[in-house]
């Protein structure tokens, strides 16, 4: 028989009966029970994560994993029904079963006691533990008791080491910050950071610096990243450096609601003075712009308090918000508790952003209504994205600007708002660091994205197949751009890389070679469009296709898609994207458009990232003696297109020769590749040596990014979870 290597983690499951999306919460789109009980995935993030957390010597190697993104918090939200059909492995035994309140143990005992080895039931009654009791101690005497119970099918050594490790007892140092906290949800996630890294008893006093701006809350949130960052640059990771890059150490979190809440209709039983009040709250609502909401006028403190505030300070009444303020915060106690699982899990810091980001949609469709027209005056366009780069920048309180400085292993836009345009030292965010993002809406599709994910490991071999899948007709004058840029890069690539082209006309052709596939990379080459209060299409010929509508069709989803079609995460719309849809079947990373693309550029740029996986992976990891995440591949392509764009243009307007134009590309391609921390001052330096004046070149350098379609590009998903290196393993981590 043979033998299983025994995984350590301790996955948290937590029941979630409703799933049906009329089901889901009104306003970000959670289901409502988990919305009820995310007080479980905080009791679940305070616990450790793995059995050999519990020993000395785990726990010295346990910051270093968190942050490679190997020891992440297992919290699982499952429906009832598979839950029962669940049957775990007999190789991943330590499982803890947290059941809120309203639910009892015996509706889960039968399944329980039919599993090879029996889940820890977690219940207020009838369960093997209380949540209250919940302890590490507690959880060191399930894990031993299941090690008593495992079979010849897991490997023997690795149950001793297990057992070795639960009986290394030892007595965890408690730590203190050196200055005073109030808690408050903007700082939930970096306080189950801190809490991991040992620190206690912080964010326990209420917070009462209420009506002065947000600046109260700014100086907590820089002050406790501040320490997430000085306590990562005392942890040793060298051991894995090979093998794991970090995980993204900053994540900029703005929690969002649906598009169409701003025009939402009161329901037809809602008359009179309880529509007035529904209208009330809903303006509130989305006109926030703090981190609290507040009252300017009597009748509004009356719908938001359920009284004046007047009153209810001198005891004549009781506050009892209105419904939908109350539905409200419970999704955003949800969503700043699933942050901070997931912040915890990664030891990253999370900068929580004011509501006046998600204010900034008018400037953004402003912008985008140009980029899909025909405007292409290039003096016209930069106008319009210096208006959206300065809405943008005036909603991101300064005090921020620092930390997104300090970031040295990535940014994670956890939000719904064009963040990556957020103007860095002269620079967009997505240009200045290497950036990702998950979207906020809707909720339940973000909670599946924060879900710990095994690191899916490949190889540049891994990508000796790559699929094209052409859905424009022969007779669409951009059909032969793709085969044009691609004569042009195939001699480089063609002794390692397959193109395989399927030409797909309707949705069954595109699910049936979507199934066919078994590599790790999709391009799609063809259009897109996303029509207002509908959802993403890609057009397949004739057909319309909506990718969301493919859940449960798709059994292979690529791993990785590129898609190369206009508006496939199109901005001022709604969270209903082709980009989306693809993360909902089950694709880790995505590489959408917010606008339209130009399909030469397109073409081109597909093209160079095949380019870039047949000859820059193999000498980068050589060269950096590391493995290389899809972040990385990704950020660094879009860096050299701007590079090539920026080039072109003081080419065409003869301020440098077609000498300087080899030259300087050849720097500044080998200034981004070799991760130099400013490449675009490295070329613009020498462009001054070249005879530019320094102002002109970064005038001309704004002027290439307002027109290069690299603005359009946004890079969806988990790609920090999908690592290339050289060495042969299996495709997944095993976790240990």
């Amino acid at each position: 028989m043979q033998a299983f290597p025994l995984d350590p983690s301790i996955r948290f499951i937590i029941p979630v009966p409703d799933g049906e999306p009329e089901k889901a919460s009104p306003f970000q789109g959670f289901a409502v029970s988990l919305c009820l009980n995310s007080r479980l995935m905080r009791l679940a993030a305070k616990l450790p994560s793995n059995v050999f957390d519990l020993s000395e010597d785990g726990r010295k190697t346990f910051a270093a994993r968190r942050m490679c993104g190997v020891n992440p918090i297992y919290v699982l939200p499952m429906s009832p029904g598979a839950i029962r059909s669940l049957e775990p492995e007999v190789f991943a035994p330590f499982n803890v079963l947290l059941l809120p309140d309203d639910q009892h143990a015996d509706d889960y005992r039968d399944w329980a006691n039919a599993c090879a080895i029996a889940p820890l039931l977690v219940a207020k009654s009838g369960g093997d533990v209380r949540p209250a009791d919940l302890s590490p101690e507690a959880l060191r005497a399930f894990c031993l008791a299941v090690c008593d119970l495992l079979s010849e099918q897991v490997i023997a050594q690795d149950i001793d080491d297990a057992r070795c490790a639960l009986h290394d007892r030892f007595e965890p140092v408690s730590r203190q910050l050196d200055y005073g906290l109030e808690g408050h949800a903007t700082i939930t996630p970096n306080l189950m950071v801190l809490h991991a890294l040992g620190y206690r008893d912080i964010g326990v006093k209420p917070f009462k610096d209420i009506g002065n701006g947000i600046a109260p809350y700014v100086r907590q949130i820089v002050a406790t990243c501040e320490t997430i960052f000085s306590e990562r640059g005392s942890i040793d990771t060298s051991g894995g450096s090979h093998e794991y890059p970090h995980f993204p150490d900053l994540n900029l979190f703005a929690p969002a609601m649906y598009a169409h809440v701003a025009t939402m209709r009161a329901p037809d039983k809602v008359v009179g003075a309880e529509k007035r009040a529904f209208f009330t709250v809903r303006d509130m609502l989305v006109g926030q712009t703090g981190y609290g909401f507040s009252a300017t006028t009597v009748h509004q403190e009356e719908v938001m308090f359920g009284a004046s505030l007047a009153d209810i300070g001198a005891g004549k009444a009781k506050a009892s918000p209105h419904p939908m303020m109350h539905i409200r915060q419970l999704e955003l106690a949800l969503a700043t508790d699933a942050v901070a699982t997931f912040a915890a899990s990664h030891l990253a810091a999370t900068i929580r952003l004011p509501n006046a980001v998600n204010t900034t949609f008018k400037s953004v469709r402003a912008f985008a209504s140009g980029r899909r027209g025909d405007e292409t005056h290039s003096k016209k366009r930069l106008d319009a994205f210096r208006q959206v780069q300065q809405a943008i920048d005036s909603a991101v309180p300064a005090g921020f600007l620092s930390i997104i400085r300090q970031s040295r292993d990535g940014i994670r836009i956890i939000a719904d708002a064009h963040l990556e345009w957020l103007s860095v030292d002269g620079l967009p965010l997505c240009i200045r660091k290497n950036v990702s993002r998950l979207p906020a809406t809707p909720g339940n599709l973000l909670i599946d994205q924060l879900a710990p994910l095994p690191l899916l490991r490949l190889t540049p071999e891994s990508f000796r197949k790559v699929l094209i899948i052409s859905a424009l007709k022969r007779t669409d004058p951009i059909r032969p751009m793709f085969e044009m840029a691609f004569e042009g890069f195939s001699e480089q690539w063609e002794d390692r890389i397959e193109i395989e082209v399927v030409e797909v006309t309707s949705a069954d052709e595109l699910v049936d070679a979507l199934n066919a596939f078994d590599g790790p990379l999709v391009i799609f080459d063809g259009h897109g469009s996303h029509r207002e209060e509908k959802a993403g299409t890609l057009h397949l010929y004739d057909e319309a296709c909506d990718v969301w509508l493919l859940r449960g069709r798709i059994h292979r989803p690529p791993p990785i898609v590129i898609l190369s079609a206009c508006d496939t995460h199109a901005a001022a719309r709604n969270h209903a994207t082709t980009a989306n849809g693809f993360l909902a079947i089950g694709s880790r990373a995505v590489l959408g458009s917010v606008f339209p693309i130009g399909g030469r550029d397109a073409a081109i740029l597909a093209a160079r990232l095949i380019f870039r996986i047949s000859h820059f992976l193999p000498a980068a990891i050589s060269v950096f003696g590391r493995a290389l995440s899809w972040t990385e591949v990704i950020s660094g392509m879009l860096r050299m297109q701007l590079l090539t764009d920026f080039l072109r243009l003081l080419e065409q307007e003869k301020l440098i020769d077609q000498e300087a134009y080899f030259h300087i590309h050849m720097e500044g391609n080998l200034a981004i590749n070799g991760g130099a921390p400013s490449p675009f001052e490295d070329v613009i330096d020498l462009l001054e040596t070249a005879g530019l004046s320094r102002e002109g070149a970064k005038a001309k350098l704004d002027m290439a990014l307002a027109n290069s379609d690299v603005l359009s590009y946004v890079n969806i998903g988990r790609p920090e979870t999908i690592l290339i290196d050289s060495r042969d393993r299996d495709e997944t981590d095993d976790q240990s």
